[in-house]
């Protein structure tokens, strides 16, 4: 019901996230308007600022191998030079180029991004767990050995500039993450927008 019509918009984990520096990239930030649902048009637009460095998430960094090229959604394909992590394992900086000649077709990860620019907004994605962790209780059954103690989970994170217009009960997708609605607006930019997960039914009983 709602994947046809809600905005899409774009998030990133805030731990460990990795800076992408593009040495072809623009150097001067430019700005272009796109959807925000690319087949529903009453959704609205959305603007997104390209610049020679983008935002990716650690799990997406730590995907990617030397010389690969990758597709950044919305904007096209980009070769990943160099990788640097850290002595845990975990990648510190990436250094890549363009190839936006590149086909999306030929390409294993295709990844969300943001760019480092002070417009981004501070999030806390919530999501909510059931409370029990079995999928039926018979009549005698005791239910605190089966009661869920890790019910909500909350995870902070980076979104787009575009967020900041969002209200309460706004129901919007966030690219590869999944379907939330907003709890607490922008308010100021050190108060995180809250957004609450939506299950989309892939979810089992006992997960």
């Amino acid at each position: 019901m709602i994947d046809p019509v809600c905005p899409r918009h774009t998030a990133i984990l805030e731990e460990n996230r990795v800076l992408l520096t593009l040495l072809d990239g623009p150097h001067r930030p430019f700005v272009r308007v796109i959807p925000k649902h690319k087949k529903y048009t009453a959704a609205g637009d959305k603007t997104t600022t390209f610049t020679n460095k983008i935002w990716i998430e650690q799990a997406d960094a730590k995907a990617i191998s030397p010389n690969e090229e990758i597709t950044l959604m919305d904007w096209g394909n980009a070769i990943v030079r160099e990788i640097n992590k850290d002595k845990n394992g975990n990648v510190t900086e990436l250094t890549g180029v363009l190839h936006l000649e590149g086909s999306f077709k030929t390409t294993k990860l295709k990844l969300t991004w943001l760019p480092d620019t002070n417009e981004l907004v501070p999030l806390t994605l919530v999501e909510f767990r059931y409370l029990i962790t079995k999928k039926k209780l018979e009549n005698e059954e005791d239910i605190v050995p089966v009661a869920n103690k890790d019910t909500k989970k909350e995870v902070g994170g980076v979104g787009d500039s575009n967020m900041r217009r969002l209200k309460r009960g706004d129901i919007l997708q966030l690219e590869r993450k999944g379907y939330f609605r907003c709890d607490v607006p922008f308010i100021t930019p050190s108060k995180p927008i809250v957004l609450f997960a939506i299950p989309d039914g892939r979810q089992t009983a006992t997960k």
